[in-house]
């Protein structure tokens, strides 16, 4: 039995796509509308009647939370509603590692600049378009994302002495020889402390899943700190485990969430996470959809009082949400439907215009003239989204496809992040 079966949900919802074996939308049972309430009745997650999400009014969960939800259920009496056995383990108490972070340590002078140099060289790569850009936008990045946070290619594996990185000399103890600064061929993540590239990440385009060698590689020395975007005091954290999932969550919600990559489910915040973290008035925990994700949680449950676990609504990461044009975003807006607005939506906007002229649109696009002063622009993305903005008066953003929910209002902005350079559909 699945949640398409419910008497709330049966015969109410459509199938829009094959998203995560099979997603169905309609109202919400809840707070209405006519589409923002979503179904995966076959979630890969296995879970029990399948998961649901609605875009309004945040509710999210498998069918037993439904149930509870909906009709009153107890745990036991939603297990037997759907056929399953309520699973009764007992307590174990856990013994949790205190927080106690520290500054992370940066590579010398010598290292930052060779660095430096060499994700600046692939970032000319990747903006003059190519294999490089064609994969990076197929992974839901934006030429504007790429090009501000220096996101590059590098077309070919190279080999460099180490001494070049002021690096000491390393025998490899297999063969021998001294070891060299493995530069492979892929997407190119840089990360940055005060201008300096202090770390970087690089997603081979060679790898596959019989190679012994790691899809991510890091270089030798890279700072082992965490990557943060859209940083601010105050403001809500998104923690998730790769460098990837932190860019796309930044460009999708810069505006709403400060995005930290830890690199791995174990991964712990350094001073300056840290210090975000601790004046956050919420933390999401988008760590992977998996064991490794799940065993994760308690240190954070443990260590931030207002931490929410908050895994990925459609596959194993952010990066799986890609495909369904503004969830990453909706699934972000969830989190927060229970919290305050935070105080960076009610700073001043960047120096943009209220309203552009048709011909400032991101191309491919069409303008309509609505009103005096006032554009509408359709634009297509790079997960080709048919995107509407309208910039005079109100904010909105919706979705212009007739399918698809609209979103709410951007309350307290002042302007379309949008539009904005690097944000968003660009």
């Amino acid at each position: 039995m699945t949640l398409l079966e419910h008497p709330s949900l049966a015969g109410n919802l459509k199938k829009t796509s094959g998203t995560s074996g099979g997603e169905w939308a309609g109202p919400c049972p809840w707070c209405g509308g006519t589409d923002r309430f979503r179904v995966w009745p076959d979630h890969p997650s296995g879970a029990t009647g399948g998961r649901f999400l609605c875009r309004g009014c945040g509710r999210q969960g498998d069918g037993i939370q439904f149930v509870r939800d909906m009709d009153g259920m107890s745990y036991p009496e939603a297990c037997r509603y759907f056929g399953t056995t309520p699973t009764a383990r007992p307590l174990r108490p856990r013994q949790t590692e205190p927080c106690t972070p520290k500054p992370s340590t940066l590579p010398c002078k010598t290292w930052t600049e060779r660095a430096g140099r060499f994700v600046d060289r692939c970032a000319q790569a990747l903006a003059a378009g190519g294999p490089g850009l064609d994969y990076a936008m197929s992974r839901g990045l934006s030429q504007g994302t790429c090009r501000k946070l220096r996101i590059g290619w590098n077309d070919r594996d190279t080999y460099e002495d180490r001494a070049l990185w002021d690096l000491p000399p390393e025998a490899n103890p297999e063969t021998g020889k001294p070891r060299k600064v493995w530069l492979p061929g892929g997407l190119v993540l840089p990360t940055t402390r005060d201008g300096q590239v202090v770390a970087v990440k690089i997603r081979r385009a060679g790898w596959t899943p019989e190679d012994r060698l790691p899809k991510y590689a890091a270089v030798a020395s890279s700072a082992p700190l965490p990557l943060v975007l859209a940083r601010a005091v105050g403001k809500p954290c998104l923690v998730v485990e790769s460098e990837l999932d932190a860019i796309l969550a930044a460009q999708e919600a810069r505006d709403i969430v400060c995005a930290i990559a830890l690199r791995t489910a174990r991964g712990r915040p350094d001073d300056v996470a840290h210090a975000l973290l601790k004046a956050a008035p919420r933390i999401l925990v988008g760590l992977d959809f998996d064991k490794a994700g799940a065993d994760g949680w308690p240190w954070w449950r443990a260590n931030y009082p207002q931490a929410k676990r908050w895994p990925p609504l459609a596959g194993k990461d952010v990066g799986d949400m890609i495909h369904e044009p503004g969830l990453i975003r909706a699934w972000i807006q969830a989190g927060l439907a229970d919290d305050p607005a935070p105080a960076a939506a009610q700073e001043k906007a960047p120096a943009l215009s209220p309203c552009r002229e048709p011909e400032s649109a991101p191309a491919p696009s069409r303008a309509v003239c609505e009103e005096k002063g006032c554009a509408v622009w359709l634009s297509n993305g790079p997960s080709d989204p048919a995107c509407a903005w309208r910039c005079a008066g109100e904010v909105i953003y919706a979705d212009a496809r007739p399918e698809v929910a609209t979103f709410p209002r951007l309350a307290g902005l002042g302007y379309c992040p949008w539009l904005v350079e690097g944000v968003g559909h660009a």
